[in-house]
């Protein structure tokens, strides 16, 4: 099966463009310098802890060194 004429753009942006991080949140892209922290959530809640987490990682985990994307994380199965 061919990719879609969306699915194309998206490889085309990103072939142009590869020096950026392109995201979708809510039907909305997102383009930022690649390695930038950026946060998404539902509430200033959700994204005042990922910030606090960001800054402040726990010993257990690896430092966060890409952005964090809940959204990803629910569409992948997972949570928070």
């Amino acid at each position: 099966m061919s990719p879609g004429r969306d699915e194309l753009t998206v490889r085309l942006f990103r072939a142009m463009y590869a020096e950026f991080d392109l995201r979708m949140v809510g039907g909305m892209h997102i383009v930022v310098p690649r390695g930038t922290p950026w946060f998404a959530g539902y509430s200033l809640g959700e994204i005042a802890r990922q910030i606090s987490e960001y800054e402040h990682p726990r010993g257990d985990q690896p430092p966060g060194g890409s952005p964090a994307d809940p959204l990803a994380a629910r569409r992948d199965g997972g949570g928070t």
